[in-house]
């Protein structure tokens, strides 16, 4: 899965001249929480509603409310911009997008093909693209199960459940809590009620830790 199946196509911008009360009410308007910031028609820095809500405050405590408007109006973004911007090629994978907001604790990265703002993708498109993945919104049985870390263990795994009429949603796979040699390995899958007990004494002969929940 890469960026430009889940990124946003309009982007919508603002210009380093424009002023803080500009890009509030941007913001507001298209109801979204950053703007990237464009000069010559080239992206040069990133503003969030957090940056706007920590600039205005420090300049315009005990002001009445015709100097608030005067002095929102005087602010300019390129004064109050992230000029280290961090971006992403929209043909990069969903997992690194999903990398470099968490390890860098941004919730959003402009995606630049050719030296070109493309697109935007945010922590709720990776949301949207987990879901997705995941299969999490179709009625299914998921399955837990702590295998051999080793190649072809989770095709042994599907290998003993085929039998039982199994339709398969997602495979996900993980290390994390999970003792070395060993890995978590988690299905989502369709089949019949009666067939779920059935799968889980074959799996419970052969692997420790076996959960099925329905989904």
């Amino acid at each position: 899965m890469i960026v430009s199946k889940w990124m946003s196509k309009r982007v919508v911008t603002i210009d380093e001249s424009d002023t803080l009360s500009e890009a509030i009410n941007t913001l507001k308007r298209n109801r979204i929480r950053r703007l990237p910031v464009i000069k010559d028609d080239k992206l040069v820095g990133i503003v969030s509603d957090r940056d706007l809500k920590e600039a205005a405050p420090s300049k315009v405590t005990s002001l009445d409310m015709w100097e608030l408007h005067y002095l929102l109006s005087k602010i300019k973004i390129k004064d109050i911009m992230k000029r280290n911007i961090i971006t992403i090629n929209p043909g990069a994978s969903i997992e690194k997008a999903a990398m470099l907001m968490f390890d860098n604790k941004i919730g959003g990265l402009p995606v630049i093909e050719n030296n070109k703002l493309v697109g935007i993708i945010t922590e709720h498109d990776v949301f949207n693209a987990l879901i997705n993945i995941t299969g999490a919104r179709i009625p299914s049985v998921r399955i837990t199960v702590t295998i051999p870390d080793k190649p072809g263990s989770i095709k042994d795994v599907c290998d003993k459940i085929r039998e039982f009429e199994f339709k398969c949603i997602s495979i996900l796979t993980t290390h994390v809590g999970v003792d070395e040699g060993w890995r978590e390995v988690i299905i989502r899958f369709r089949t019949e009620k009666e067939m779920i007990e059935k799968i889980k004494i074959i799996l419970e002969k052969d692997y420790p830790n076996v959960v099925i929940s329905k989904e």
